[in-house]
């Protein structure tokens, strides 16, 4: 079967180095890793050499013209080479059975969408600065880490006893038909803070496809960090989602090709 591991990155290194630490050790090894850098330098490269030998990488950059992250991930998806896709953020560390759990679940017709922990910046700062590998239950509590219960390890929990889950574009897994048929993502959206994960979601929905959640399958630890103010942006890709149900295309007119 093999994962196509898609990390979505824009010049965190730090936060790339995390995430690649917690890629060593999964229980399943049969996957590859795609960057989807929306920029382009040559200092990335430096990260992911010592890596190399470690994990199958796969660099794939773009001229920084804007936010563009839709055009990357479009790109991921057309180069991957096994049909179950899983999509993390750069600033987003894993569970040991991460890889295990998304390749037991992702089937054509559905949808995976998995939860995160939102990691202190104290702690999120151990970690980028190498002080700790591994944050525990006693940094999360000391430090006042948020949603600390999206760490409990349930992979057997049946479906009926999640609530009905929320597409999050850091932690979700699509099997490529599925992609396909959608054309993927909408290149229309080309600001931060909303419209990846919204308007793929209810295109999803509109074909056909069901949800799945992953909660408590598919632990992330997503490294806090200092956000600006998108308001405004998110109010843009509001109404252009409002625009695009209107219309009512579950596959879009602008994606994949």
């Amino acid at each position: 079967m093999g994962v196509s591991l898609i990390i979505s990155v824009y010049n965190d290194y730090t936060g790339l180095r995390c995430v690649l630490n917690s890629l060593l050790d999964q229980s399943d090894k049969e996957f590859e890793i795609l960057i989807a850098h929306d920029s382009e330098d040559a200092f990335i490269q430096s990260i992911l050499s010592s890596y190399n030998k470690k994990l199958s990488i796969r660099l794939l950059q773009q001229a920084d013209k804007g936010f563009r992250k839709n055009k990357i991930l479009n790109k991921a998806i057309d180069q991957a080479k096994y049909l179950q896709l899983v999509f993390i953020d750069g600033d987003c560390m894993v569970h040991k059975h991460f890889i295990r759990n998304y390749a037991r679940c992702i089937r054509p017709g559905s949808f995976c969408a998995g939860r995160r922990l939102d990691v202190d910046q104290k702690t999120a700062a151990l970690l980028r600065n190498d002080i700790i590998k591994k944050a525990s239950l006693f940094h999360f509590f000391k430090n006042k880490t948020k949603r600390i219960e999206e760490r409990l390890y349930a992979p057997y929990l049946p479906q009926s006893f999640l609530s009905k889950p929320k597409l999050l574009g850091c932690n979700m897994g699509w099997h490529k038909s599925d992609l396909l048929a959608l054309n993927g993502f909408d290149t229309d959206y080309q600001n931060p803070g909303f419209g990846e994960d919204v308007d793929i979601e209810w295109r999803a929905l509109k074909l056909g496809l069901k949800s799945y959640s992953m909660r408590f399958k598919a632990i992330q630890y997503h490294l806090e960090h200092p956000r600006p103010n998108r308001s405004n942006l998110v109010e843009i890709g509001r109404k252009m989602l409002d625009e695009k149900i209107k219309i009512g295309l579950a596959r879009c007119v602008n994606g994949l090709g």
